[in-house]
C-alpha cells in the first residue's frame, strides 16, 4: 500500500508541475499563409520533420511519430492542440499546441509548446530537454522555409 501511495502522490505532483517546451520563430507571411501549410497534413512529407497522419479536426484521433494523438483544440488561423497519452493515463502523457499570433507588418509568430506530464516525466525530462527540444526548433525552421519558399 505504501509503494500505491507514493506512486499517487508522484502522479498528482506531476500533473500541477508539467515538464514543459517551448519554441517560437517570425514568419514572414499572414497567419492565414501559414495555417494554410501548417494544417495540409498530406503535404507533410515534403517539408515536415514531423511524421503526422489523420485529418486535424477537433475530436480526430491523428497519428503522430510512432503513438496516437488526439486534437482537442482548433481555431482556424489561430491555434492548434493535441493530446497524447500512454495506454495508461497518467504514466507519461503531452498536451501539444501551435499559436499563431500576427505580428507587425504582416507576418506571424509561430509558438510551438508541450506540456509533458506523468510518473515517468522526472526520469525522463534531460532526454525530452536534449533530444525533443531539437525537433521543435526543426519544425518551426522548416515551417518558416516552407511557407516562405511559396
Amino acid at each position: 500500500m505504501t509503494i500505491l501511495a507514493i506512486v499517487v502522490i508522484l502522479a498528482l505532483w506531476q500533473r500541477a508541475h508539467p515538464f514543459s517546451i517551448q519554441t517560437s520563430t517570425d514568419i514572414d507571411a499572414s497567419p492565414s499563409a501559414v495555417w494554410s501549410v501548417l494544417v495540409d497534413i498530406d503535404a507533410y512529407p515534403e517539408w515536415s520533420p514531423l511524421a503526422v497522419e489523420g485529418e486535424f479536426a477537433e475530436g480526430a484521433t491523428i497519428v503522430v511519430a510512432d503513438g496516437t494523438a488526439r486534437v482537442v483544440d482548433r481555431v482556424d488561423n489561430e491555434r492548434l492542440s493535441w493530446q497524447t497519452t500512454t495506454a495508461m493515463v497518467g504514466v507519461f502523457d503531452g498536451d501539444r499546441s501551435f499559436v499563431l499570433e500576427p505580428i507587425a507588418g504582416g507576418g506571424t509568430r509561430f509558438t510551438q509548446s508541450e506540456e509533458f506530464r506523468g510518473i515517468t516525466v522526472p526520469f525522463v525530462s534531460s532526454n525530452l530537454r536534449d533530444d525533443t527540444a531539437p525537433g521543435f526548433h526543426e519544425l518551426n525552421a522548416a515551417l518558416r522555409e516552407r511557407v516562405e519558399g511559396l
